[in-house]
């Protein structure tokens, strides 16, 4: 994760888009908790592993906006803001059982958990829906994005369901 904040910092620069400036801080961020998680008590297939960590790099493949209006990228900074809000309060709920690819590392049911069962997935969504209408094109990464999302929280469950 710390690779992958490298390079969103590379691309803040680049664009200048607070989104890339959030996902540097949410892969740092997420880069200490794993170096302090609890050890799994089983984990998923190899291949969930190498599509978790291609579903996380996905953000940082977003285009460069294309739309100058001013109105957009207001809405868009707001969509990002909230959801990487989503993503912080996930993070600190999830705290030492924080995990990229689906794994038993405990099941948290309390915080923002209580209410959404996959939370971090839903604020990423919320912030790429900002990058998505600033540029057309990224409506494809987007959908890709979305459905490697929802996949991953099925593997969860999945992996979850053990403890239930």
């Amino acid at each position: 994760m710390i690779g992958f904040g490298v390079l969103a910092f590379y691309r803040w620069q680049q664009t200048h888009l607070i989104f890339f400036l959030l996902l540097v801080l949410r892969d740092f961020t997420a880069g200490y908790f794993f170096l302090k998680r609890k050890a799994a008590h089983s984990e998923g297939p190899h291949f969930l592993k190498v599509l978790a960590y291609v579903s996380s790099a996905m953000p940082l493949l977003y285009f460069d906006p294309t739309i100058s209006s001013k109105t957009l990228f207001l809405i868009s900074n707001l969509s990002v803001i909230i959801g990487f809000l989503i993503v912080v309060f996930a993070t600190i709920e999830l705290g030492t059982s924080i995990g990229i690819s689906p794994a038993n590392r405990g099941f948290v049911h309390t915080g923002i958990y209580r209410l959404i069962k996959h939370p971090m997935y839903l604020g990423y969504v919320v912030s790429e829906i900002g990058l998505a209408i600033l540029n057309p094109l990224n409506t494809a990464i987007f959908l890709v994005s979305i459905s490697l999302y929802i996949f991953r929280a099925k593997s969860e469950n999945k992996a979850l369901q053990v403890i239930r």
